[in-house]
């Protein structure tokens, strides 16, 4: 009897124990804190990348700290004719997790013609990854869709930059500060805006 009541104990407090780290994990996740912002280049860094090619490009910088489960979640969607069409240049599981004004990017090489495709490119912590897509259209705006700084939620995705292109004269202005879907996509023929999510890591 006196055995059985020291294994009870004993599963009561694996029980306890196991409890408490749920909990204190919980609130490390809870505690996370994760911030994007604009970062807007000096004149000499314009200057610099006005002679790599890069014929648009959009700055930001990330701070806080990713949860042992957590994971941030970095890709361009694609619109055409205001409806989703697909995602590109995903990337997860980057092997940076903290973040202290750590930059990200997202950069078009537009050439205007149709002969070359439109080069895209997503600058990541740990690197970049680019990816060509067919273009005809004529006219163009690239703007960020954050005034400031935006403190990430969890599975909520921050669109931080657009690219709206038409083959007609006119093109509607963007109008999101706060990294929502401008509502100008609609009456977009083709746009590939840059989003963040931070989110929980895929389990293998």
């Amino acid at each position: 009897m006196q055995g059985f009541k020291r294994y009870c104990s004993f599963v009561i407090l694996i029980l306890l124990l196991t409890g408490c780290a749920g909990v204190e994990k919980d609130k490390t996740s809870s505690n996370a804190k994760i911030t994007v912002e604009p970062y807007n280049l000096s004149e000499k860094e314009s200057l610099l990348i006005s002679k790599s090619g890069v014929g648009h490009i959009k700055f930001f910088k990330l701070n806080g700290t990713l949860a042992e489960d957590d994971d941030l979640e970095i890709s361009v969607e694609v619109f055409e004719k205001g409806k989703f069409k697909e995602e590109l240049l995903k990337t997860w599981d980057d092997p940076e997790k903290n973040y202290n004004d750590t930059l990200i990017s997202f950069g078009i090489s537009d050439f205007n013609d149709e002969v070359r495709p439109l080069k895209l490119i997503s600058g990541i912590p740990s690197g970049y990854v680019t990816t060509n897509y067919s273009n005809k259209m004529t006219s163009s705006s690239f703007n960020n869709l954050v005034g400031g700084k935006v403190t990430l939620k969890k599975n909520k995705p921050v669109y931080l930059a657009a690219w709206l292109s038409t083959t007609k004269k006119e093109l509607r202005s963007v109008e999101s500060e706060n990294g929502e879907i401008p509502a100008s996509i609609a009456e977009t023929e083709l746009a590939f805006l840059y989003k963040v999510l931070w989110t929980y890591k895929e389990k293998n």
